[in-house]
């Protein structure tokens, strides 16, 4: 290497300047973060900085601080801070005081690698504070800053640290960096700038930020994914089947798979009529393999697909009775890219706003794509009832009868399809028979036949999970399972009810989603597993409604029996529900809904700090009145001396637990690091720390001649080996009469 380019090159005192002035400009930047803040230390901040700013330009200042002062700013740190916090009703803005105090004694005192690690640290956590509470542009600005001065402060660390050798990496005790001319340094910065290395730190710098803003990205805190255009791209299946095309077996195979689905939140959970039917797809029209969304309706979700975040539900005017309060839903990815809604609600509101689809006569919602990631919205409002109100259903059949041509696939959703069912002579002959023999061969209007329909599937038919049809040829699959006595499934029984409702003229379709799930017995928030997966139908009234039917065996058909569940919810008190509310709570508290409970969090922290402060002040208090009335009592020898024996007996106490602290430590020495139990070593050790002891800026054994043998034979005890080792009691006999001699004079 030539002479041109070392000189180019910063040597060891440059470069532990320019260490000083990163690490002095990375504590300023982490100290302005305080002004975003609505905290009492807005003056600190200002002359903490004006005198960190002096220590930037005069490095020498600390230097001439005396060593006394160094050694009482910690207590006095200590008990600035005590007292601050017994004064202050509020926790959070003593510890940022003490962390700017912190930052300051830090910042402007000489520091070796450990404390500018602890530099680093400290204004991570005034960063951390700030970021948490404040939303501000220019809290962003100096994020940055931070990021770039942390990453030269640390590289140019590690310059260091690979430059030093022999004593002066162990103490760093050089302080000829401080002298160098401030000018003449800023020239040496330019003589020695290497563009290439900038270029490589500037990339270093953008890096970091791309890599923070993908990681963000990749661990959304709510569904992002559904934004980006790269989804589209991506085959992906519901894993519960909840999809525009069900066929038999999609929902029943999900009955062996017990993991979660989603989690329901509600604030209030009482008053609740009945265990909750998350509705999710309507599927109205029928074919032989099972039912499926009509491509009309399809149609009109798309038309409707709109960016938004805020829903409105139920006509303005009407008067419900809500339950549940909010309703926030955590849903797990794969569910549906259909929405879960417990009944008709007032408002919906997403976390941002996406594409979604909506039908409101059918109540039913989709975004645009299945979500890839845990997605949430929150319904108010919420009102459970078996009925839908769809008043204009009656007028739309009645335009489909007298107009049939107008509705093409994708031109207008047609409402004669909820009357469609299975085709052919003996499918109809099989389906008119079994009408016939429900309605007593009388025609029921739909109410009294829902009963009868029910009342008959669940006497022919009993509910298993393994179906075996009959033989049939020329018959669909649900005409033969209603024609035979096998088991069945919901989904059978909701087609089968359908099936036979629309062969009786009355309008029905299959609705699909969830039923019930259990109440955590911790955080009290319904707990709904893809076991949970149901099937059940909705028929309409002939007026102006839809009517829910469950015809499965074992579901609640009455508003008594869904009351009595109701009333008896299954709660779940396992350690798997322990370990889940947890989430939960990640969820409310750290990838929360909305800034309304972010607020809440820390008006509730707010809160708790303020009563601990109180409750920590009463206490001292109290302790201060006692004691106050104990020394203010009459004194005599007989109480003199059970105070004496009182701290006589402290003492005692505090010189044990020394002991005891110093055994233990031992111990744990000779179990990580045994070569630091050997007692001749550790008095060795001992002996050269009292070396150490400065009287008068100065180590005792400088300027004494008598010493410095003793302290090259203590440093062979402590780090020699053994086959160099001097005798070890002369050694300790002299180093302590020279100790004493030198301390004498």
């Amino acid at each position: 290497m030539s002479a041109a380019s070392q000189s180019r090159q910063l040597n060891l005192d440059e470069l532990r300047r320019l260490k000083w002035l990163l690490g002095g400009s990375m504590a300023l930047v982490s100290l302005w973060t305080v002004f975003f803040l609505d905290i009492e230390a807005l003056s600190l901040v200002a002359i903490t900085s004006a005198l960190i700013v002096a220590a930037l330009g005069w490095p020498q200042l600390p230097g001439r601080v005396p060593a006394l002062v160094w050694k009482l700013s910690v207590p006095a740190i200590i008990l600035a801070s005590a007292a601050d916090f017994y004064l202050s009703p509020d926790t959070l803005p003593v510890l940022i005081r003490l962390a700017i105090l912190l930052v300051l004694y830090r910042s402007i005192s000489y520091r070796r690698k450990r404390e500018d690690l602890q530099l680093v640290v400290l204004g991570l956590f005034l960063i951390v504070v700030a970021g948490v509470l404040t939303v501000s542009l220019g809290f962003a600005f100096l994020l940055l800053l931070f990021t770039a001065c942390a990453l030269g402060f640390l590289f140019v660390i590690n310059l260091i640290d690979a430059a030093e050798t022999g004593i002066a990496r162990r103490t760093e005790a050089s302080t000829a960096w401080t002298r160098l001319n401030f000018g003449n340094f800023l020239a040496r910065l330019r003589a020695a700038a290497d563009w290439r290395v900038l270029g490589f730190a500037t990339a270093l710098f953008v890096a970091v930020l791309v890599m923070s803003g993908v990681l963000f990205l990749v661990i959304p805190r709510f569904e992002l994914a559904s934004g980006f255009f790269l989804d589209r791209y991506i085959t992906r299946k519901s894993r519960t089947g909840f999809t525009e095309n069900v066929k038999f077996g999609d929902v029943t195979d999900l009955v062996r798979d017990e993991s979660v689905a989603m989690r329901v939140d509600l604030t209030e959970l009482g008053g609740l009529t009945e265990r909750p039917y998350w509705r999710m797809v309507v599927l109205d029209e029928y074919l032989p393999g099972g039912f499926r969304v009509s491509p009309g309706l399809k149609a009109e979700l798309l038309r409707s697909q709109n960016i938004n975040q805020r829903i409105l539900g139920r006509p303005p005017g009407r008067s419900v009775t809500s339950v549940g309060g909010v309703w926030t839903f955590y849903i797990e990815p794969g569910v549906s890219r259909f929405l879960p809604l417990p009944g008709s609600f007032g408002v919906m509101r997403l976390r941002d706003p996406v594409p979604i689809q909506t039908s409101p006569g059918r109540r039913l919602l989709a975004l645009r794509t299945e979500p890839m990631a845990m997605s949430a919205f929150q319904v108010e409002g919420v009102e459970q009832t078996a009925q839908l109100t769809d008043s204009r259903f009656m007028q739309a059949m009645a335009d489909a009868r007298a107009n049939p041509g107008r509705f093409g696939e994708h031109i207008q959703y047609n409402p004669l399809v909820n009357l469609v069912g299975p085709t052919g002579d003996k499918n109809e002959a099989v389906l008119t028979r079994l009408v016939a023999e429900i309605e007593g061969g009388v025609p029921r209007a739909a109410g009294e036949f829902a009963r009868r329909a029910t009342d008959w599937l669940q006497t022919h038919h009993s509910y298993a999970l393994a179906v075996h049809l009959p033989e049939g040829e020329g018959k669909d699959d649900i005409v033969r399972w209603l024609d035979s006595s096998e088991p069945g499934y919901c989904e059978y029984f909701a087609s089968g009810f359908a099936v036979l409702a629309r062969a009786a003229g009355h309008p029905a379709r299959v609705i699909t989603g969830f039923r019930g799930g259990v109440l955590n017995a911790f955080e009290n928030y319904y707990m709904v597993r893809n076991s949970d997966a149901h099937a059940w139908t909705e028929i309409f009234d002939g007026k102006s409604a839809w009517v829910r039917i469950d015809p499965t065996p074992g579901s609640a058909s009455s508003v008594e029996s869904a009351a009595a569940q109701a009333a008896h919810q299954e709660q779940d008190s396992t350690w798997s529900a322990r370990f889940d509310s947890l989430r939960v709570l990640w969820y409310r508290r750290i990838v929360n809904f909305d800034s309304r409970t972010q607020v809440q969090l820390l008006e509730k922290a707010r809160s708790l700090s303020q009563d601990s402060t109180a409750a920590v002040r009463a206490k001292l208090e109290d302790l201060a009145r006692r004691v106050k009335a104990w020394l203010g009592r009459p004194w005599n020898l007989a109480r003199a001396g059970k105070a004496a024996g009182v701290v006589l007996a402290g003492g005692v106490a505090v010189w044990l637990a020394r002991k005891l602290v110093g055994w233990l430590r031992r111990r744990s020495w000779g179990w990580f690091r045994p070569r630091r139990l050997d007692p001749i070593r550790v008095e060795a050790g001992r002996q050269l720390g009292r070396l150490r002891v400065r009287r008068g800026g100065q180590p005792i054994s400088a300027g004494v001649d008598s010493l410095h043998g003793v302290v090259e034979d203590l440093r062979r005890l402590r780090y020699g080996r053994r086959e160099t080792w001097p005798e070890p009691r002369g050694v300790f006999k002299r180093a302590r009469q020279a100790i004493n001699a030198a301390r004498r004079r």
